[in-house]
């Protein structure tokens, strides 16, 4: 991840160093892993870091919330990117018994652990198809995403 997140932070050179930190943090691949990693090499304060890297993560979260479901029928109904959603709703499926079994606790320990397949992205695309009320998801997805962040502050300050 070290040379995909140095080669963001070159393509984003012209912005400033919190700009930089939430279009990474945005971007799908990186999250807020990719984003603490990039605060590293910024120099950033690590706490600032991560509520940067919160709030460049939690932008794209409503949208997915508010469209997930619904984009995902069209997609299958067009036969739009239908292997992807297909792929997709498989890994949802397989993560649903996490939170079926530990409902709030799971979203956010899905989000939280920094490990490759997790992330705000699949965590609120799962809890947004689960049967789990939306205000109940979102606080979980918030929450795993601060957690995630103080995991990820943690890890870079041993550096």
């Amino acid at each position: 991840m070290k040379e995909t997140v140095l080669q963001a932070i070159a393509q984003l050179r012209g912005f400033p160093d919190e700009l930089t930190l939430i279009i990474i943090s945005i971007l799908p691949m990186f999250g807020i892993r990719g984003g603490m990693t990039a605060s590293y090499f910024l120099d950033t304060p690590v706490l600032k870091a991560a509520l940067l890297c919160v709030l460049g993560n939690f932008i794209p979260v409503p949208f997915i919330f508010a469209f997930g479901r619904y984009l995902k029928d069209i997609f299958k109904k067009k036969h739009i990117l239908e292997n992807a959603i297909h792929k997709l709703e498989k890994n949802a499926d397989k993560r649903d018994g996490l939170i079926k079994k530990y409902g709030f606790l799971g979203i956010v320990l899905f989000i939280a652990l920094p490990l490759p397949g997790t992330g705000a992205y699949m965590g609120t695309f799962i809890s947004s198809i689960s049967s789990m009320p939306v205000k109940k998801a979102f606080a979980a997805v918030l929450c795993g995403m601060v957690c995630s962040a103080l995991i990820m502050s943690a890890l870079v300050s041993l550096f």
